[in-house]
């Protein structure tokens, strides 16, 4: 019991961080492009945004895993 617990939490962290590290990435790496090209902050608001779809992706993913996991335990 504890455990499931415990590793509920590690999976809400997980998922959290990973949220936060593709927006910044995103939002990091085309604010980087746009110093580099003089192009501010065009940019940066398309690698945000690409940033929140790879983070999007990131749920998706791990929803399906859950849902994937959650039917295996229904078959037991």
């Amino acid at each position: 019991m504890v455990s499931t617990y415990w590793r509920l939490v590690g999976d809400a962290l997980q998922l959290g961080a990973s949220i936060v590290f593709a927006i910044f990435i995103g939002a990091g790496l085309g604010y980087w492009l746009d110093g580099k090209f003089g192009t501010f902050p065009y940019l940066s608001i398309i690698f945000f945004f690409l940033g929140v779809a790879a983070a999007a992706r990131n749920v998706w993913v791990e929803v399906r895993k859950q849902l994937r996991s959650e039917k295996d335990k229904d078959r037991l």
